[in-house]
């Protein structure tokens, strides 16, 4: 296995550590990571198939805690009409532009979060319009870089939820959008040529859900998030440059 290789192994590794722990984040970390190496429309193939392993085993465990009405009437519909067009642009942007803007995207969240962990500062009410235009904007980066997190958290953030609803209501919407693009990505005939190396990332996935499941119990998470942050704004300040 090449150093390449070896580094998307550690990209992924540490992605679904901290979703396993937090309930996101795999996606924008693996793909931060990996595409210091890979280019975006490289990984996805990859990464996509592999968070459903993650997330359905999660999810099912964590059913209890799901808020249904708030996943099928306020979340899914949106997110799957912004991944539709999140899938189209894929195929006409440049990978350059791709690059560009997905450390863009990092390094706007990860800064904001990062301040507002450190500064500790509440969390503001937001209006219906205003959560759900930023939930369809949170489809179409599902559908251009497989990671539609920061988005999503941004616009539900101001929903009451306690840490555990919050991390299951986000696994269960992992497994659905990236249930249906993998779908797609099978139709295109981009999955077929990775299938064995997706399935040599599997075990390295169920270790980083194990260490996460353990970690959710006993790190602090705030410290836990900022730490996280650093580490984005690192991966995206690599990648615009």
């Amino acid at each position: 296995m090449s150093i390449d290789y070896l580094w998307l192994g550690l990209a992924i590794w540490l992605g679904f550590t901290v979703q396993a722990m937090i309930g996101f984040g795999s996606m924008v970390i693996a793909v931060s990571i990996g595409s210091l190496m890979f280019a975006i429309p490289e990984l996805l193939p990859v990464l996509v198939p592999l968070n459903i392993f993650a997330t359905g085993a999660m999810a099912w465990k964590l059913r209890r805690e799901l808020d249904a009405k708030l996943l099928l009437q306020g979340i899914l519909p949106i997110m799957i009409l912004g991944l539709g067009l999140g899938i189209l642009l894929l195929e006409q942007l440049p990978g350059v532009w791709l690059k560009r803007g997905f450390a863009i995207l990092v390094l706007w969240f990860s800064a904001r979060e990062w301040y507002k962990l450190y500064h500790q500062l509440p969390v503001k009410p937001r209006p219906t319009w205003w959560q759900q235009s930023w939930t369809f904007l949170a489809g179409i980066c599902q559908g251009l870089y497989g990671s539609g997190g920061p988005l999503l958290v941004y616009a539900i953030s101001s929903r009451e939820l306690n840490k555990g609803q919050f991390r299951t209501l986000l696994l269960y919407v992992w497994f659905c959008l990236n249930s249906l693009y993998s779908v797609v990505m099978l139709m295109q005939g981009k999955i077929q040529p990775v299938a064995l190396t997706i399935l040599a990332y599997v075990p390295v996935l169920y270790l980083a859900i194990y260490i996460g499941n353990k970690l959710h119990h006993k790190v602090d998470e705030r410290q836990f998030k900022q730490g996280v942050c650093l580490m984005l704004i690192l991966c995206a300040l690599a990648m615009l440059w």
